[in-house]
């Protein structure tokens, strides 16, 4: 009898085990919104096009009062979890929506972002990803008044990463934290990612996402002086290779944006396609 209940026992684990090692690599898609229907719904149809479908979709809304909540009842079967409460701003939702994911890796496409195309996530995991590796990223795309794609190369060494072009492993939030909440600081999201080695970090050849031009992340001076600061911080940058960047970034400011896309075109830190 004792025999006959251990052997049981011992093919059901059997079974969980097997079930374990048949799991495919999964990844949280979170979208972060807020009064922003028509938004959400080019991000909705771009997460639905992905050729890659081991995916959950969850959606974090901040108590829209437009047609948010009907846009997501009518994708139900695209959105796997989703909530919609106030909360204490972007970096908040964020974190509301890592709570919730039980995906391996975690992207952030928030309202108005879209992938790049169709195959992004088949391309990301068509191949085996090292153990070590923690963090992925890849270029951003944004269309230009002519209709054109602008391809972006961004750079973890110069501090150039979009959170809607970084897929990371979830449990780096058990070893860094969650993002920072507080209203004066609006790049928890770059300071959550230079706290990753450098050798954890992974660029992938190719563009990830078509990112909204008017989002948080393009906020402009406050957001750049924040993020010039932290890297003086963590020493990613010297003071005064601070204050020669921002001078810069200053001086390219009153240029006309015709000259200074034909300029990172001829640096290579832009691609017309």
């Amino acid at each position: 009898m004792l025999l006959a209940v251990l052997i049981q026992n011992i093919e059901k684990i059997m079974l969980v085990l097997n079930y374990k090692s048949e799991i495919k690599m999964k990844i949280s898609i979170i979208t972060i919104c807020f009064n922003a229907a028509d938004d959400l719904k080019k991000t909705i149809k771009s997460v639905r096009a992905q050729v890659f479908n081991d995916y959950e979709y969850i959606i974090v809304d901040g108590g829209s009062k437009d047609a948010t909540s009907e846009i997501i009842k009518s994708n139900a079967d695209v959105i796997t979890k989703w909530v919609s409460e106030p909360d204490k701003g972007i970096y908040d939702a964020m974190n509301k929506g890592v709570k919730m994911a039980s995906g391996e890796w975690i992207i952030m496409m928030n309202a108005g972002d879209i992938f790049a195309d169709s195959q992004v996530l088949t391309n990301v995991f068509e191949n085996p990803i090292n153990d070590n590796i923690t963090f992925l990223y890849g270029d951003t795309l944004s269309r230009q008044k002519n209709g054109k794609l602008l391809r972006r190369v961004t750079s973890w060494e110069r501090g150039d990463v979009n959170h809607q072009a970084v897929i990371y492993r979830r449990d780096l939030h058990k070893e860094h934290g969650m993002y920072i909440v507080t209203k004066k600081i609006i790049i928890s999201d770059y300071l959550f990612f230079i706290r990753i080695p450098q050798e954890q970090v992974q660029k992938l050849n190719l563009a990830i996402s078509i990112n909204d031009p008017n989002g948080i992340s393009n906020q402009g001076n406050w957001a750049r002086q924040q993020a010039l600061c932290a890297d003086v911080v963590f020493r990613r940058r010297s003071f005064w290779g601070m204050v020669k960047f921002y001078c810069w970034k200053e001086i390219k400011g009153v240029l006309p944006t015709s000259f200074k896309d034909k300029l990172k075109i001829l640096l290579g830190l832009q691609k017309t396609y």
